[in-house]
């Protein structure tokens, strides 16, 4: 049986174990956050919508309520299923324009401008969005190097999901501090962040088959 636009009737599970699941990846959001560009173990429902993925759909579960606003971007704004889920799971209310979310879902090719998105005011820059970047499977070459806040001097970042647009906005981004828009890139298993504080500074593309695999510095940490 199916609702609207072909969604189920009744979206598959959430968390197997709410309270304990939402605790472990609520305390690897804190970690990615505190610790920039490295990587952190996310384990997400076996049965979340295919558009969502396991990793997103357990930072949505940790993160979204009934009180914040939305919005989907991509295949994910066009999934019914996705939307269904969201709204059955954690009550948010999606919102037509990403200019009016508090919370930002996209892939890559989705992404609006940074600019475009609430940056929150000196005063209260906590009203910035977030943005939960799905970078399931990308392939891209560039590398950064990463510093600020939480990063030990400098430190290598390959970021497979970032085009040639990402930098210049990233640094306009971080010249508005204490405004401006964090960013939790979420793999099917793993999260990383960048907040705002983090600095980078092109390397330049990286040797081909790096990309993907994990430096260094960007290898999962080990779940506490």
């Amino acid at each position: 049986m199916t609702g609207p636009a072909g969604a189920p009737a009744i979206p598959a599970p959430g968390f197997a174990d709410p309270t304990h699941d939402a605790q472990r990846a609520f305390r690897a959001v804190l970690d990615a956050l505190a610790h920039p560009t490295r990587s952190y173990p996310l384990s997400g429902p076996a049965r979340s919508p295919a558009a969502l993925g396991r990793g997103l759909a357990a930072v949505a579960l940790t993160l979204l309520d009934e009180d914040c606003s939305t919005w989907l971007g991509g295949s994910l704004g066009a999934d019914a299923e996705c939307a269904a889920w969201l709204g059955f799971h954690t009550g948010t209310r999606l919102v037509a324009e990403p200019a009016d979310a508090q919370f930002v879902l996209a892939d890559p090719r989705s992404l609006p401008p940074l600019a475009q998105l609430r940056c929150g005011t000196d005063e209260a820059p906590h009203r910035s969005a977030t943005v939960l970047l799905d970078v399931r499977g990308c392939t891209g070459t560039a590398l950064f190097r990463a510093a600020g806040p939480g990063i030990d001097g400098a430190t290598g970042f390959a970021a497979p999901w970032a085009d040639a647009e990402f930098l210049p906005q990233w640094t306009a981004n971080t010249a508005t501090f204490p405004r401006g828009v964090d960013l939790l890139l979420v793999d099917e298993d793993a999260i990383a962040a960048l907040p705002r504080t983090t600095r980078l500074h092109a390397v330049g593309p990286a040797p081909t088959g790096s990309a993907s695999a994990p430096s260094a510095s960007t290898r999962p940490a080990q779940e506490a």
